[in-house]
C-alpha cells in the first residue's frame, strides 16, 4: 500500500504505549484525592505527605503519557520527520534501508543511513504479549506503509548498504 497521493502520512503509537500509563497515572491521582479526603476526617500528621507525593507521581506518569502520545513519524516526499525524543529531518535520499529492530521482546523499525547509521523509530512499535493479533497487524500494516514510502521517496542516490544491528 503506497500513500503516493497523500500529503504527508502520519504514524503514531499504538494506544497500549500510552494508554496504560495514561490510566496508572489517573488512578494515582484517584488515589490522592481518597488518601486526602481521608485525612481531612482523620488527620494523620505523619502521612501528609502521602497525597502530595501521590499527586506528583500520578502528574508525572499522565505526562509522560501524552508526551509517548506524540512519538512517531511522519512521511513526507522529501523527508522523514521522526518523532520520538527529539525531533529529527531525516531526507529520504539518505536513507538506505528500512528494517525490522528487535527490541526488548518487541519489534521497532530503523531507518538505516548511507553512512551505515540507524534511526530507531519509536512508532510503529510492538511489545511482546501484548496487542495480540490486531497490535501484530497494525505494527506490519505501518512497517510496510514506511517501506513502501521509502521506495517511492528514496530518489536516485539508493545504494544496497548492509546493516549488522
Amino acid at each position: 500500500m503506497t500513500d503516493e497521493n497523500a500529503a504527508y502520512t502520519r504514524i503514531r503509537s499504538p494506544a497500549l504505549a500510552w494508554g496504560s500509563p495514561a490510566a496508572a497515572g489517573a488512578a494515582l491521582l484517584a488515589v490522592a484525592a481518597l488518601f486526602s479526603a481521608l485525612l481531612r476526617r482523620e488527620p494523620l500528621p505523619e502521612a501528609f505527605f502521602v497525597p502530595w507525593l501521590l499527586l506528583v507521581i500520578g502528574t508525572a506518569v499522565v505526562v509522560e503519557a501524552l508526551w509517548i502520545r506524540t512519538w512517531g513519524i511522519d512521511l513526507l516526499p522529501e523527508h522523514a520527520l521522526v518523532r520520538g525524543f527529539r525531533r529529527r529531518l531525516v531526507p529520504w535520499r539518505e536513507v538506505q534501508a528500512v528494517v525490522r529492530h528487535p527490541q526488548a521482546g518487541g519489534w521497532l523499525v530503523q531507518l538505516v543511513l548511507d553512512n551505515g547509521k540507524p534511526v530507531t523509530l519509536r512508532a510503529p512499535m510492538i511489545s511482546a504479549g501484548f496487542g495480540g493479533k490486531r497490535s501484530a497487524a497494525a505494527y506490519e500494516r505501518d512497517y510496510h506503509r514506511i517501506g513502501q514510502w521509502w521506495l517511492a521517496h528514496r530518489g536516485p542516490s539508493w545504494r544496497e548498504v548492509t546493516h549488522t544491528a
